[in-house]
């Protein structure tokens, strides 16, 4: 996605006229000017004098360590300015060897206003400036050249918030606010902007609890505020995707006192939110008190929250707040294709609720552009979704209600998913949908001509019309063809185009439950999909009986991309893989089961053969026809 021309035009010369006006004024341009002078001195005197330029007007240093992953790469001066401010120099030296000098300036009130980064060899890297409006509110980031000049665009850091030009208000009718809280949104953005929940006035109803103000915008200051990172629009745009009765309530979280969560919990309940999104957390308990309490003190809100990127057991390493016991409140992680926490995400028996498909799911970026994302962040805002279309469709359900309905019928639940969660494993938080079928073409049972041939059935689902239904019997023909050798025979054949959710075109563990609950069924279904969301990802998958012990459903199905290479060969290949339940390869000669498909590799020995009929019959794929 990006901005329509008008409110790009309007965006940017609005910033360029604000920053006409923010330019350092002849008074400030010593300061900087001095600041470089002194961060060079510093550098080039570095190896001699293992300290920084000497500098009328500071009071004496404060040193201490910088510090990575329990190593010492630095040192950090810290200098009051007679004058008012705080200067600070840091020495990037690992290994003891100098590879980076910064300079930082903060005003008075230790706000930042300008940083300076030179390398090894003294040569200017990057300036960033905050600019500041008239009554001290940070607006943007600007990036210099090193004569002060202003390079490429400013980051905005709070904005005007306006409606996107030329667009008419908000219908808002049979919305429900859902509340997010997070680093904010970048409400520039028209799709953003015009699903925010506004009050009869027209004004949103989110608030900045950072700032202080009602301009919740998407950013995360780092290293001292100089630089920006930005999160809550990704995770925002997958909730309105997901929700499209939602109208959308931005909460920025309270980084610099988390007291404050009492009032963003009073806030929201204010604002008629019933739902509340938190993809954040940290490891400090006594931060979250005034959370857990006007949680408490709020039964009727539910919240989601995140367990944490950290990939460990928050039942022995809590995170907070998704350890806390609160029955108003469910945790969510982000499975991966294997119905087990993702990589690097958190897990715990006790603490943590669902696991979630958020693995390689779409989002909008910062910049308006579509990106992939991955996460526990991304399961909150998916299972925050699934919470307010529950709740759209029975608007009288409480958050009790809400997490029982989600237990109820939308998890699913044995042994294995209970090693890492309390509750189960939500496939497809978007299922219910409606899903048609149409028969392309069907195929009667050949009769066998040998007493040793086996049948094999096949149940064809075409997901995207891009696969032309003339080609498919040719695919699938050629398959039985290559089969033929083992003396597997064509069975049934049945060949039906799919009518459903775009999302359901692609393969992926959790949406492939509803669409083959839906459709699957006895024998082995070959379905052929328009691409694949799998996190390793191939043309051509096969899911037997023993790689599909934590995702039963897709047991006997073989999965074709559109863009694989030699679909019938492919479909014999994947067909084998499932019928002998046997996931090996063979290298270094022209067979049909080597990794990647050939032309001239259609073979398969006695063995396999062999392998494949004796599994076949006892996995119940073949069928013999004549005892």
């Amino acid at each position: 996605m990006s901005l329509p021309y008008p409110v790009k035009a309007f965006i940017g010369i609005g910033l360029a006229i604000l920053l006409m006006l923010l330019v350092l004024r002849p008074d400030d341009e010593w300061p900087a000017r001095r600041l470089l002078d002194f961060t060079l001195d510093s550098c080039r005197n570095w190896a001699t004098d293992a300290a920084p330029a000497a500098l009328s007007g500071v009071g004496p240093a404060e040193i201490s360590a910088i510090e990575f992953r329990g190593n010492r790469i630095g040192e950090r001066h810290r200098l009051a300015l007679d004058a008012g401010g705080v200067l600070i120099f840091e020495a990037i030296a690992p290994g003891g060897r100098a590879s980076r000098f910064v300079t930082s300036l903060f005003d008075p009130g230790e706000q930042p206003r300008l940083l300076l980064a030179l390398d090894r060899d003294c040569q200017v890297q990057v300036v960033r400036r905050i600019d500041y409006s008239g009554d001290g509110q940070a607006l943007a980031i600007s990036t210099l050249d090193e004569h002060f000049e202003p390079r490429g665009e400013a980051e905005w850091l709070n904005p005007p918030l306006e409606s996107p030009a030329g667009q008419p208000g908000p219908d808002q009718t049979g919305s429900i606010p859902v509340g997010m809280v997070d680093s904010g949104v970048n409400y520039l953005l028209p799709d953003i902007n015009l699903r925010l929940a506004r009050d009869d006035d027209g004004r949103i109803l989110g608030y900045d609890f950072w700032d202080l103000d009602g301009l919740p915008f998407d950013a995360h200051p780092v290293d001292s505020g100089f630089f920006v990172q930005r999160h809550g629009t990704r995770t925002a745009s997958l909730l309105l995707r997901e929700a499209p009765m939602a109208a959308l309530v931005p909460y920025r979280y309270p980084r610099p006192d988390m007291t404050r969560m009492q009032a963003v919990i009073e806030r929201a309940a204010a604002d008629g939110v019933a739902i509340l999104g938190m993809p954040l957390g940290g490891i400090q308990a006594d931060v979250w008190i005034a959370f857990e309490q006007a949680a408490r003190a709020h039964p009727e809100l539910l919240f989601v929250v995140s367990a944490g990127n950290d990939g460990r057991d928050i039942d022995d390493e809590p995170v907070y707040p998704a350890a806390l016991q609160l029955d108003n409140m469910i945790v969510v992680t982000s499975a991966d294709d294997f119905v087990r926490p993702a990589e690097r995400t958190n897990w715990g028996r006790r603490s943590v609720d669902f696991m979630v498909p958020a693995e390689n799911v779409d989002a909008v970026d910062f910049s308006g552009e579509p990106i992939r994302v991955a996460g526990s962040s991304y399961a909150v805002s998916r299972v925050t979704a699934l919470a307010a279309r529950i709740k759209a469709s029975r608007p009288a359900s409480g958050a009790l209600e809400i997490i029982e309905e989600i237990r109820r019928n939308w998890t699913y639940s044995d042994e294995r998913t209970r090693r890492w969660v309390a509750s189960g494993y939500i496939a497809d938080p978007l299922s219910g949908g409606e899903i048609l079928r149409r028969p392309l073409a069907a195929y009667p049972a050949e009769a066998s001509t040998e007493s040793d041939e086996l049948p094999l059935s096949l149940k064809v689902l075409v997901l995207d019309p891009a696969w032309a239904e003339s080609r498919l019997a040719g695919i699938v023909e050629q398959a039985y063809d290559i089969l033929a050798q083992c003396k597997i025979s064509r069975g049934s054949v049945t060949i039906d185009a799919v009518e459903g959710a775009e999302y359901l075109r692609d393969l992926a563990t959790g949406s492939a439950r509803t669409l083959l609950d839906a459709l699957g069924g006895e024998g082995l279904t070959v379905v052929m999909a328009r691409d694949t969301r799998m996190l390793e990802a191939y043309t051509g998958e096969a899911f037997g009986l023993g790689n599909t012990r934590m995702r039963p459903w897709l047991a006997n199905s073989v999965w074709l991309m559109l863009d694989v290479d030699d679909p019938g060969i492919a479909l014999a290949h994947e067909a084998y893989h499932v019928v002998a339940n046997s996931g090996a390869h063979i290298e270094g000669v022209p067979n049909l089961m080597q990794a990647r498909t050939h032309p001239d590799s259609t073979d398969l020995t006695p063995q396999q053969c062999r392998l494949a009929r004796e599994n076949g019959i006892e996995n119940g794929l073949l069928v013999a026809t004549n005892p």
